[in-house]
């Protein structure tokens, strides 16, 4: 079988728009490509793997040289990786993926299975149940903090410097006695939002607080958007229960590797 002749490119203003022309019709599987590149640039890099016809093959994407994105075929996966030298957190793909990420990660076997789920506007059922407050920059430790303990499994390694509080990125969480009891991040990005984290503190689970979360943010600070994703452990199925409930369909099966601690 002919092997296709590659080039690695790197995305710039110069070339992106062959970039965007590529992932905007799939923004489930591109979502991370999408945002970081476009509002985030400066921590940002991407590569894609061209054949002589400038028809992309695969892509990497590392943010701030911590977490690591893979798209495409083996082939051009293995093209792109060759020369590369990451040291990331965590490495991200698809099913097709572990094979090129155990030969070039082999030290990253901490396996963590992932659905993305989405729903579109004015599909949900409405849970929401009890008040909720915009947290700001100065809550990052606290959230980081929250994490760790909400789900050291997967949230382990967050610390604060993978806490983004900008225009775009907003922490809400349900407080009690001051206290972070429940919370949610969301990516805000044109008509699409992303709930990045959503956790409830083991001691406050089992009440409707994730779901009342949600649909508080969904009745009053999403209602100019028109689709809305969420990532979730398969390994929770409490959570993918609660997601259900609400109206999210699960659309694709991601897998994130980490060197065990």
């Amino acid at each position: 079988m002919k092997r296709e002749k590659y080039q690695s490119i790197q995305v710039s203003r110069e070339n992106e728009s062959l970039y965007y022309d590529y992932i905007k019709d799939n923004i489930t599987d591109y979502f991370f490509f999408l945002v970081d590149y476009s509002l985030y640039p400066e921590d940002t890099e991407v590569f894609m793997a061209l054949d002589d016809n400038k028809k992309i093959h695969g892509m990497i994407l590392s943010w701030k040289n911590r977490r690591i994105q893979l798209r495409g075929s083996i082939e051009s996966l293995e093209f792109l990786l060759k020369d590369k030298n990451y040291e990331p957190i965590s490495i991200t793909g698809f099913e097709e993926h572990k094979e090129i990420i155990t030969k070039y990660f082999p030290e990253y076997i901490k396996e963590i299975a992932l659905y993305r789920m989405s729903l579109n506007k004015g599909e949900y059922n409405n849970f929401e149940r009890y008040p909720f407050q915009v947290l700001s920059h100065t809550h990052k430790e606290e959230i980081a903090s929250f994490m760790n303990i909400c789900d050291p499994e997967y949230w382990g390694s967050v610390t604060t410097e993978d806490i983004l509080v900008d225009d775009n990125n907003i922490p809400i969480a349900i407080l009690e006695n001051n206290q972070i009891i429940c919370l949610t991040r969301i990516l805000k990005y044109e008509k699409i939002d992303y709930f990045m984290v959503v956790g409830t503190h083991p001691n406050y689970r089992n009440k409707g607080y994730a779901s009342s979360l949600i649909c508080s943010i969904l009745n009053e600070l999403l209602v100019d958007k028109k689709e809305f994703l969420i990532t979730v452990r398969i390994e929770n199925p409490p959570a993918i229960h609660t997601y259900k409930k609400m109206g999210f369909s699960i659309c694709n099966t991601q897998y994130s590797y980490e060197k065990p601690v």
